[in-house]
């Protein structure tokens, strides 16, 4: 069976096929009006990296990347002010009332404790405000700061700013019962309102509330919706002069929609609000294959005059190159499931499908629709033939293809590779500031963080877990030497504020006997010193209250290296430093093993690494993919190395904008990037295969690729436009990550583009390759009595 004949077979039995696709239609959409807006941190990282596996053993304890943070600034004076300290207290309660928290997990210096001496060599832990009582009186104001003050590293500097004017209240969140929503708004209702007033400033942070911003700007996304259809519509309007070339692709637009999103749904998954962008590139896809092949009708319509024989003849032509665009695109993609991180795998399922179901929405609807829908206008055709976006084609297309447009355009070529070359040096794996690329610098989010850290110094954790098997290793000194000369060591790093372990509060105990004199900061050399200083530190105190520092089990402590910031290469080095000085021999200890790594950066370390190895291959399988299927549909070798040119090139020069504009590659930025890959090939695809239909009407073959950019190129720079345009409109939202996610892939099909229209045409016009001509004698053999009438069409 011939696809011209299998057109036939669809429009025979166009009530059957309707029947199914609108039965499958309404069985998805279903599912497509549940469609839920979530996001996970913990599906972006890789759980079976050694450091997500320590993190996920201790996150209960310490190293949560859940952590909020709240901070507290007198707008004048200091802390040490009774209102404050109300406020403090309150909000440390009040914390533990919000949804999801971990009950235990809240330290701030309200509920901070301190060594105090008594006679005869004793060591008390007392409780910073013994029964929680608020100070009044100036004096007891001077006693809490004094003992503050007493404690440097463990409550000074840790949760009281350096010059006394802020104050932190911190709290984890259980991963089980993450709602980032509720979190965020019982947060500001529960925690914030209620201290808020003229004489506080109030700061939140924290990856909890970061979520809690992206899901406060959703609501843009209707707006940006609706921008984007008028747009989209304006712009077919524009392109066929009638209203059936804005509603033809409309339809496949939307079947296409209603079934990946019902897909999605189906499967129990929801839309990250973070990769958006994805759904609305994969649906402005849908409408890209829908242009060319209204774009044929009109062409074909205007050559037979015959409405039913237009439809099968573009139906017929275009339907192996629209396949094989579709299939490069969708295998493409499900590459992305040999990552293995959840996120990415659920996304190759479900964007996949997506796209696959273009095969249903453009190819298999597409005669019946044109069946029902009166045919365009003769008049409307011939003036869309002469219109200005043909003229300034033609004007471009055949100076390009004589001798010295050749050369200049060979010339231009390797001008873009060298500047891709040149700015894909700055392309970063990770975060590439201290602030968070999720949203814009201004945000309030990111405008809080750095008050924090201006105040702080230091907020983001890295967390080594000293694990013991065996429980007397708690009272090995050596562990705290060793724990301390770590910190000691990577507090050299530029890019870390503090630190802090228990070894710094066994070496206050010490201070506490000698009037807390810093010079007697010193660790207990034996295990019998060790032992009691542990033993005042923890007594009175329930297990679940020194948790932060110790298992309530006693088999496992911690040191906490806060970090100033996530830059991909500052985190890369933090890690290599610690890995060096715990690997070194003499920093072993027997019965101890230092693991690595919790905390946010110990988790963001682990998917960067999981980025670096898998980023190649993840390349090299979607471009072998789409090399096997051109390969497939041209019958050869040679015809896949000619398609893929363009592609990488375009791919080169992503890397390079991304690297040019300080766009790291992250667990945010991965999954967009990797399903953008394959996308554009199939503008190469429909150049490719016009060229080869109209040397078999007998061209030559400069006159045939002149013919092929003229008429499918047109389509292809106008769905271009059309796909730039539909994500562009993402540059005005909130989400920052969004916006430049919509912007980079705009640029991304645009090159892309380019390269089918400019590159790719040269290089088959100077070297004539083998399988255009094979592909032509292919065509003409089994079709001869259809191509016959059409030459004679062609040179008449």
């Amino acid at each position: 069976m011939t696809w011209y004949q299998f057109g036939e077979w669809i429009l025979r039995r166009r009530f059957r096929v309707l029947g199914v696709v609108g039965a499958l239609t309404i069985f998805f959409g279903y599912f497509a009006l549940q469609t839920q807006l979530v996001t996970s941190f913990g599906e972006l990282l890789p759980q079976d990296h050694p450091f997500i596996k320590i993190a996920h053993k201790y996150d209960q304890y310490f190293g949560s990347v859940n952590n909020v943070t709240i901070m507290i600034e007198a707008k004048e004076g200091t802390i040490y002010q009774t209102e404050i300290i109300k406020k403090i207290v309150e909000m440390t309660h009040n914390l533990d009332l919000v949804y999801g928290i971990q009950h235990g997990s809240i330290r701030a210096v309200t509920t901070a404790s301190y060594f105090k001496p008594l006679a005869g060599g004793v060591i008390l832990s007392m409780p910073i405000l013994p029964n929680g009582e608020i100070p009044t009186t100036q004096l007891e104001l001077d006693e809490l700061k004094n003992n503050v003050h007493k404690n440097p590293g463990v409550i000074f500097g840790q949760f009281v700013s350096f010059d006394d004017k802020a104050a932190v209240v911190v709290g984890s969140f259980l991963e089980s019962r993450l709602d980032y929503k509720t979190i965020f708004k019982e947060i500001r209702r529960i925690v914030v309102d209620p201290a808020r007033d003229s004489t506080v400033h109030i700061y939140l942070g924290g990856q909890p509330i970061l979520y809690g911003w992206v899901y406060s700007y959703t609501n843009q996304f209707l707006w940006i919706f609706a921008a984007t259809v008028l747009a989209v519509w304006l712009l077919l309007y524009l392109y066929f002069r009638d209203w059936r070339g804005a509603l033809r692709p409309t339809i496949s637009g939307v079947i296409c929609a209603i079934w990946g999103l019902g897909f999605i749904r189906l499967l129990g998954f929801g839309l990250d609000p973070l990769v958006l962008v994805i759904p609305f590139l994969i649906t402005a896809r849908a409408v890209s294959h829908s242009v060319q092949m209204h774009d044929r009708y009109y062409e074909e319509y205007y050559r037979l005059r015959d409405k039913e024989k237009a439809i099968l003849s573009s139906f017929s032509e275009l339907f192996v190159p629209s396949l094989s665009g579709i299939l490069t695109d969708a295998f493409g993609v499900l590459v992305i499931l040999l990552v293995p991180v959840l996120f990415l795998q659920k996304l190759a399922i479900t964007a996949s499908f997506w796209i696959a179901a273009i095969i249903v929405s453009e190819l298999i609807l597409n005669p019946i629709v044109y069946y029902y829908l009166e045919p365009p206008r003769i008049d409307v055709i011939e003036k869309r033939e002469h219109g200005i976006f043909k003229r300034l084609l033609q004007a471009i297309a055949r100076p390009m293809l004589e001798t010295g447009g050749r050369i200049a355009t060979f010339a231009a070529t390797l001008g873009v590779i060298a500047l891709c070359a040149f700015f894909w040096q700055g392309l970063k794996v990770g975060d590439p500031s201290s602030q968070s690329p999720i949203l814009w610098p201004d945000s309030p989010y990111n405008r809080a963080m750095a008050a924090i850290q201006n105040e702080f110094g230091a907020i983001e954790q890295f967390v080594v877990v000293a694990e013991l098997p065996k429980r007397e290793s708690l009272n090995d000194p050596k562990m705290y030497h060793v724990m301390d000369e770590y910190e000691r060591y990577i507090e050299g790093d530029a890019d870390v504020g503090r630190t802090f372990s228990v070894a710094d509060l066994l070496s206050n105990g010490s201070s506490a006997l000698l009037e807390f004199q810093p010079k007697w900061n010193v660790l207990p050399t034996t295990a019998r010193g060790t032992g009691q200083l542990l033993g005042g530190l923890l007594a009175g105190s329930s297990p679940l209250s020194t948790a932060y520092i110790i298992t309530p089990r006693r088999d496992a402590t911690q040191i906490t290296v806060y970090c100033k910031n996530r830059i991909g290469e500052n985190v890369q080095r933090i890690v290599l430093r610690t890995q060096r000085f715990f690997a070194d021999p003499k920093h072993q200890v027997p019965g101890v093993k230092f693991s690595l790594a919790a905390g946010i950066i110990g988790e963001l370390a682990a998917a960067n690494q999981e980025i670096i190895d898998n980023d190649v291959l993840l390349n090299v399988l979607a471009f072998t993919t789409i090399y096997i299927i051109v390969m497939i549909t041209y019958r050869s070798f040679m015809a896949g190395l000619y398609l893929l040119f363009p592609l990488a090139l375009a791919n080169a020069a992503i890397n390079a904008y991304m690297g040019a504009h300080d766009i790291g590659i992250n667990i945010n930025t991965l999954p967009v990037v990797t399903v953008g890959v394959g996308f554009g090939i199939d503008y190469s695809i429909y150049i490719v295969s016009r060229i080869i239909e109209e040397l078999a009407l007998g061209r030559e073959l400069k006159d045939a690729t002149y013919t092929a950019l003229v008429t499918s190129g047109k389509a292809v720079a106008f769905t271009a436009l059309t796909l730039v345009a539909s994500v562009l409109f993402w540059y005005w939202s909130s989400i920052r990550f969004d916006a430049e996610m919509g912007l980079l892939l705009a640029v991304w099909m645009f090159v892309s583009m380019l390269g089918a229209m400019t590159i790719l045409p040269v290089l088959i016009v100077t070297f004539n390759p083998a399988f255009i001509q094979r592909e032509k004698e292919r065509v003409i053999a089994s079709r001869r009595p259809d191509l016959a009438q059409r030459a004679v069409a062609a040179s008449s």
